[in-house]
């Protein structure tokens, strides 16, 4: 009883939300009620985002950071929607799973749209984690060290990955290729995942309405041109850097592993 009445307190701010955007916007704009479709849609920006900027990305230690900070016109604009629309991916998905959880809509038939939801997240914010390491920006190097520093606690290898970044030329090229090739591979399971995660979910949509879609997109693209996507300065790793601007979605442990 008690767990029922904290589940019913935390989902009241909800349903408030719910009812004032049901009677602001009609169904097929409602972005409350469409949060799951609408993390998919951000998904579909960032993907294809992505794609288009290896037109001028080189997978490379010694070429990442450089072919990145030459960007400008189109690329920088396709490389700041790749972050924002990654950044409403979460936001969305987060938004939609404390929606669905809070309404204990995850027992019976739906068991299953939650575990693979559960896992979407995580590959999720792993995908978004290796994608700051390919900045190789200040950091794209603390996002390494920290990844270093988790690997090292596991037993998986014999020398402690952290010591592939105590100098500039020892970082390994494979490892940094191997990070590139994780990334842009990881979203192919995540889209047998996501179909599974609607397989058995009644009048369950991928993407929403026409209308949504496009307002969803304009916005996230008006964003990237108010606030273009910032890039550090190289990394370098016998240099302490300054205080950085950290993604809350996706680099959220930094402030764990730095501390380490």
């Amino acid at each position: 009883m008690r767990g029922e009445a904290v589940f019913r307190a935390l989902e009241r701010p909800l349903l408030w939300l719910d009812a004032r955007a049901a009677r602001h916007f009609p169904p097929s704009l409602d972005p409350v009620a469409q949060a799951g479709a609408l993390a998919v849609l951000s998904l579909v920006v960032a993907l294809v985002s992505g794609i288009l900027l290896l037109f001028w990305y080189v997978p490379s230690v010694y070429g990442a950071y450089a072919s990145v900070a030459a960007m400008a016109g189109l690329p920088t604009f396709l490389r700041a929607l790749h972050r924002y629309s990654s950044d409403a991916c979460v936001l969305f998905a987060v938004f939609h799973a404390l929606r669905l959880g809070l309404a204990r809509r995850f027992t019976g038939a739906r068991w299953l749209a939650w575990v693979t939801g559960i896992g979407l997240l995580v590959a999720l914010w792993l995908v978004g984690w290796l994608g700051y390491w390919l900045l190789w920006d200040e950091r794209g190097r603390q996002v390494a060290l920290g990844t270093a520093r988790f690997v090292d606690v596991l037993p998986l290898f014999a020398d402690p990955l952290s010591r592939s970044f105590l100098a500039d030329d020892r970082v390994n090229t494979l490892l940094f290729f191997v990070v590139f090739f994780v990334h842009m591979l990881l979203p192919l399971p995540m889209g047998v995942a996501l179909w599974l995660h609607v397989a058995r979910v009644s009048r369950s949509r991928f993407l929403p309405g026409f209308a949504a879609s496009l307002g969803a997109t304009g916005a996230i693209a008006a964003l990237t041109l108010l606030l273009p996507a910032d890039l550090a300065g190289p990394a370098r790793m016998a240099a302490v850097p300054g205080d950085l601007v950290v993604d809350a979605w996706y680099l959220l442990p930094l402030w764990v592993t730095d501390s380490v």
